[in-house]
């Protein structure tokens, strides 16, 4: 398989792009930093994602190498916790430019190679959060764009399905990476609280989902977002 994983550099993303490189996968990876990935078969683009000319020059360069994709993994993603009234307007689309725009701006591009995957089941996977679901106060523009997202996930399933492409989401509840070891535990301890698994996420509970919505024992679902921990 070869995917295309955007947010590589650390976290949820460099995690995905080990595993896959693990199982014998070709990876493709970006993020606004070197990554400290290394291996023969990943290739890191330095770019900003928000920037819709950066990241059609990536798909090019994907193109010219391996002619299609098989998967996309849309991981790259930053958050604000403040009430919306203490937010700024440039805050505020700032976040949306990253969590949405460029997920769109991506799709677009990789729909072009994934249309042309031998695998017979190409996938784009958005990951969104349980933020969504549970609305939490202080997370108002995080949990909006992630929630467009969402809806994203939804109508390009149907408006991509005539070329072969399913189109689904992944939402995340905390996970143990070193951005949540910077959250106060009684921050971390209420959301866990509201889980019916009453622990941390951790890397290996996102592998196997994942594994299973990029992959062809997928084969049959589309426009649907799966979300982790058990939401309630």
């Amino acid at each position: 398989m070869i995917a295309l994983v955007t947010g590589t550099r650390t976290g949820v993303g460099k995690a995905l792009a080990e595993h896959f490189l693990d199982r014998g996968d070709t990876v493709i990876g970006c993020s606004r930093r070197p990554s400290g990935i290394r291996h023969p078969a990943y290739r890191h683009h330095e770019i900003d994602l928000t920037d819709a000319a950066q990241a059609r020059s990536m798909f090019r360069a994907v193109r010219r190498e391996f002619g299609h994709l098989d998967a996309l993994v849309n991981n790259a993603g930053t958050s604000v916790m403040n009430h919306f009234m203490m937010t700024p307007e440039k805050t505020a689309r700032a976040v949306f430019d990253l969590n949405f725009f460029a997920v769109l701006n991506c799709c677009r591009e990789a729909a072009k190679l994934l249309q042309k995957s031998p695998e017979g089941s190409a996938a784009i996977l958005n990951v969104s959060t349980v933020a969504v679901p549970w609305a939490l106060d202080g997370q108002l523009v995080y949990s909006a764009s992630k929630s467009a997202v969402e809806q994203l996930t939804r109508v390009m399933s149907k408006e991509l399905a005539v070329f072969g492409i399913r189109v689904n989401g992944i939402g995340l509840p905390p996970v143990r990476t070193v951005l949540t070891r910077t959250l106060a535990p009684e921050t971390l301890d209420a959301v866990v609280e509201r889980q019916t698994i009453g622990r941390l996420c951790e890397m290996d509970d996102i592998v196997g989902p994942v594994d299973f919505l990029t992959t062809g024992r997928s084969a049959f679902v589309t426009g649907e977002t799966l979300y982790l921990g058990g939401v309630q």
